[in-house]
């Protein structure tokens, strides 16, 4: 089996191009640092059985941010066939920078330029047969959206079989370098010496750790020398050969035009970007997804919540076991389907998301939001994306803190997540402020418990900013060109986010709204004298300062700690199969209810969430984000509850 990796600079279309040749899913976002871990997959192309890794984007083979030990650990250790570079010919003179790179390192290399539509159309001209010529690799021009990539295929497999090119810089051809390089071959290493001379010159600490203290001794004097010779540090100096070699290549094979147009992509950043603009249009946009997730869902979740109402009430009334049907009305129907009636809502509001992902706005956001978290939270701005992410689902936002360099920030921004307001929250909100909320208002208290969400996070990291120690981190972040989202890839990504909460509706909340049912039927009918009425009763004193200390919602609470959207599962089926929305007219008021959504919007993150905090932060951070997040809840609902009842409501 061949096997072949794609590299590339972040946002290159890497990920796009690994599901068209693997036929897989994997979710491609228009903003730099997308894929934070290698993914594989697999093809036959004409009797050859291929396996395709789609590494994580980076800018250099330097292991210093998580996803470029991802990628040097693969090459050093997996050593693949191949590695098809993928390079952007809209910025083709900064990808090359990592395609030297990779062609150092002495692997078999071809390289795919991709965008080469968008680059036309700014007015530059590739000739990749020259570019071939230079460098002695194929240089292929490809359209990674299109389905057709045979010739990629083709050369990728005649390459295989061919010999690596080798890159000599002018500086590596003293005696004293040669003299070396033969020093380094002797230890056999399995890596080309030039490239680990290359980058002990860069101050690359992994490589200097596989040489031994000996050779590092030997190192410090031709370092010297070197630096001598060209009047410049040795890591500039590389530097300098790099962009010395990518400048002479393109001198010969790219025909710029004669003035660089201004794009449209230009032109929308002068005002999305505005330094007065940029804010109020980032909270107008927020501010429209949550009021089209609630109103474009409102008619699909009351026509299945209608539906849900028949179905219980016909299996009530069916002929059987009364055992049975009633664990299929109050457990199953009850409990599942209170949760699956908001997915239109759940639908829309990822379909947004994912729009503002695709498009190249949630690279903007994180822009202009960077002035905002670093004077209040002490942060980058590059925090931002894995917060947008946790009002999807928090689990990839924790992820997503890989791509943030400084140990510190994406420590602080793993415990900032769980205060974004997840989809699995969004039910508890719509059934609330549907039951107790005029409309007119309805969107904008959904609205407030996101933005409190994000005040409540960023005070968090300001607040423990000083307990995490660690060096913060220069915003540099590319912004990519605005793209209009392909209707295929954008329903793609929605469907599968979305049939992730109907499976998890069908598993943990299933197995949830059983256990459930079975404690408030055992001992005897009486519920509120059940096992789960007395454990909601025992506890029901903690919540009752916040204006909801009856156990029915106790056990709402406690449920919600293995994931959020039990909280509604239990109320369904804790009331029963029925009208749930009267129902929750009946037991709150408009201010318990608020209290209520606060203390859900703040408290514990989910089972599946810290798991993800403790991989990415350690068991320390995850068992206090739980005590922090929980106090955090109590006082937020009690100080809304307490001055509520002050000012009369």
């Amino acid at each position: 089996m061949l096997r072949i990796a794609l590299a590339g600079n972040p946002n290159v279309g890497k990920s796009t191009l690994f599901n068209n040749l693997t036929g897989l899913n994997q979710h491609v976002g228009n903003w730099p640092g997308k894929t934070v871990e290698k993914k594989t997959g697999y093809l036959n192309f004409r009797g050859n059985d291929i396996e395709i890794t789609d590494l994580p984007g980076t800018y250099s083979l330097t292991a210093g941010s998580p996803e470029e030990e991802v990628v040097i650990d693969y090459l050093l250790n997996e050593k693949p066939d191949l590695i098809i570079s993928v390079v952007d010919a809209s910025n083709i003179e900064r990808n090359l920078y990592l395609t030297l790179q990779i062609l150092e390192f002495g692997l078999n290399t071809i390289i795919a330029v991709n965008f080469n539509s968008e680059s036309e159309k700014r007015g530059y001209s590739l000739d990749e047969n020259k570019l071939e010529e230079l460098l002695g690799v194929p240089v292929i021009k490809i359209e990674a959206t299109e389905g057709n990539q045979d010739e990629l295929l083709e050369a990728a497999i005649k390459q295989v079989k061919g010999t690596p090119p080798q890159i000599r810089y002018e500086f590596l051809r003293s005696d004293n370098i040669k003299e070396f390089i033969k020093l380094l071959e002797d230890i056999e290493l399995d890596v080309p010496a030039e490239w680990v001379l290359i980058k002990l010159l860069e101050g690359d600490k992994k490589v200097a750790s596989m040489v031994g203290e000996d050779i590092l001794g030997r190192f410090e004097g031709i370092r010297r020398i070197l630096e001598e010779e060209q009047s410049a540090d040795a890591d500039i100096m590389v530097s300098d050969a790099r962009h010395g070699l990518i400048e002479g290549l393109l001198e010969r094979s790219l025909r710029r035009p004669p003035i660089d147009r201004v794009t449209v992509s230009e032109i929308i950043d002068r005002v999305v970007l505005n330094r007065y603009l940029g804010l109020p249009i980032l909270l107008g946009v927020m501010w429209l997804i949550f009021q089209l997730t609630f109103t474009a869902g409102a008619p699909l979740t009351e026509l299945i919540d209608t539906g849900v109402s028949h179905l219980a009430e016909a299996v009530q009334g069916a002929p059987g076991d009364q055992f049975v049907l009633s664990m299929l009305s109050d457990g199953v129907i009850g409990g599942v389907g209170s949760v699956l009636v908001f997915t239109p809502n759940i639908f829309i509001l990822f379909l947004l998301l994912t729009f503002l992902e695709d498009s190249g706005y949630l690279a903007r956001a994180a822009f202009v939001m960077d002035r905002v978290m670093n004077s209040l939270a002490g942060l980058s701005g590059r925090s931002f994306i894995p917060m947008m992410l946790g009002f999807g689902c928090c689990v990839p936002g924790v992820m997503a803190t890989r791509t943030i360099g400084s140990e510190r920030e994406r420590i602080l921004t793993s415990l900032m997540i769980p205060f974004m307001s997840c989809s699995a929250r969004l039910p508890v909100y719509v059934l609330f402020t549907s039951a107790l909320f005029p409309v007119i208002y309805r969107g904008w208290v959904i609205f407030s418990l996101y933005i409190m969400g994000i005040a409540v996070a960023i005070i968090t990291a300001r607040l423990l900013g000083e307990l995490v120690m660690g060096e913060g981190s220069l915003f540099l972040m590319e912004l990519p060109p605005y793209r209009i989202p392909r209707p295929r890839t954008l329903l793609i990504h929605t469907y599968q986010r979305t049939i992730q909460f109907i499976k998890k509706a069908g598993t943990i909340i299933l197995a949830g709204s059983v256990f459930i049912w079975f404690l408030s039927g055992f001992p005897g009918a009486d519920v509120s004298s059940s096992l789960l009425g007395r454990l909601g009763s025992m506890v029901a004193p903690i919540f009752h300062p916040l204006g909801f200390g009856d156990w029915q919602s106790s056990i709402a609470i406690i449920s919600g700690f293995a994931a959020k959207e039990l909280v509604i599962s239990a109320f369904g089926t804790v009331y029963g199969a029925g009208n749930i929305t009267a129902t929750i007219q009946g037991a709150f008021t408009p201010l318990e209810a608020l209290s209520f959504m606060v203390f859900v919007l703040f408290y514990t993150p989910c089972l599946a969430t810290l798991a993800v905090i403790k991989e990415e932060a350690g068991t320390r951070w995850a068992l206090f984000s739980v005590l922090y997040s929980v106090f955090v809840a109590w006082t937020a609902s009690f100080i809304i509850y307490t001055a509520g009842t002050l000012l009369g409501y």
